[in-house]
């Protein structure tokens, strides 16, 4: 799903579920993972700041 379209449910839910995950990747040990999720969480707050800045 492009960010740009997600509502504000949406990209807290994206944020929240990326967050459990990287959570659940850094107690695995799966730094790869962990890493991916930390870039969505980057990716929706980034979004998000944008969304801020032109309101």
């Amino acid at each position: 799903m492009i960010l740009h379209k997600c509502t504000e449910t949406e990209l807290d839910d994206r944020a929240r579920r990326a967050e459990h995950h990287m959570n659940i990747a850094l107690e695995s040990r799966r730094w790869n993972l962990a890493q991916r999720y930390r870039e969505e969480m980057r990716a929706v707050a980034a979004e998000c700041a944008r969304r801020d800045k032109k309101a």
